[in-house]
């Protein structure tokens, strides 16, 4: 019994530590962000705004004379995850980068999970203020690809092109999770790494939420590119098929297939990736 009491008091404090840990991997305070751009010679603004009672953190990269490339991270994710694409010489000559810690992610009122569509009401007047006479373009990896496609059947004549990476759009491919309910339940749900708790119950608001979005989509109006790993078994490559017949009046699909990628395509196929973001 003592060992037993041991192990589940030391299970307890290295996941506590963990949770810590993890919260700050995945938030960047601005002093170490505008040092680490700095030393990249890339420009960078931290901005922090109020929407509908909601604070929203984003970062911006490049000149406001060009077109704006918004990223929507997946889950769990904050803003910097995007971060080589924001000192990107070459994406830096052809648009204004902007990423956003999404509501309950990075400084974006860290630990509220919000359901699919209360998100996009909460980001969508934020984009409509960076918007500038230049096109705007969204790039939605994972669960930002939903939040893309979300946001572009809201406001058809916002974006010029949308960008799904990797997304989960339809609601019978999802995975039932089982697990994903039992540790939603505390104490267990404390015992989870700290961005991995709001990832969880906004996961399983996915699960439902990709309901009524498959009514939004007809809405969508602009051009869509699919990219997406054909390894991929996080989110079967199978979405695509699912979002091109969905989406009966896009201006035009286009689909990326990358040969043996699995779904962490921004970071172990970013090349591959950046070179789809410069035929924008």
């Amino acid at each position: 019994m003592k060992k037993l009491l041991l192990y589940i008091v030391s299970f307890f404090v290295v996941s506590c530590f963990f949770s810590r840990c993890v919260i700050c991997k995945m938030r960047w305070r601005n002093e170490k962000a505008y040092a680490v751009f700095e030393s990249k010679q890339a420009p960078l603004s931290i901005h922090d705004t109020v929407i509908a009672g909601r604070n929203i953190h984003y970062a911006v990269s490049g000149s406001d004379s060009l077109p704006t490339l918004v990223f929507t991270h997946g889950s769990p994710g904050s803003w910097f995850h995007y971060m080589k694409f924001m000192w990107d010489a070459d994406l830096l000559k052809k648009f204004r980068v902007v990423t956003i810690d999404r509501p309950g992610f990075g400084f974006s009122d860290f630990g509220d999970a919000m359901h699919l569509q209360e998100q996009c009401r909460v980001l969508l007047p934020l984009l409509q203020q960076l918007k500038t006479k230049q096109p705007m373009y969204l790039c939605g990896h994972s669960y930002g690809g939903p939040v893309a496609a979300k946001l572009a059947a809201d406001a058809p004549t916002l974006f010029e092109k949308v960008v799904i990476v990797a997304g989960a759009l339809d609601p019978a491919l999802e995975k039932k999770e089982v697990w994903r309910h039992v540790v939603n339940v505390k104490p267990l749900y404390w015992l989870m790494p700290g961005a991995y708790q709001v990832s969880n119950t906004e996961l399983l608001y996915l699960k439902k939420d990709l309901h009524p979005l498959a009514n939004d989509f007809h809405r969508i109006t602009t051009h869509v590119i699919f990219i997406h790993g054909d390894k991929d078994t996080w989110v079967p490559i199978e979405n695509v098929a699912y979002g091109k017949k969905m989406m009966v009046n896009a201006r035009s699909i286009t689909v990326d297939t990358l040969r043996g990628a699995d779904h962490q395509v921004p970071w172990k196929n970013r090349e591959e990736m950046k070179r789809v973001l410069l035929r924008l």
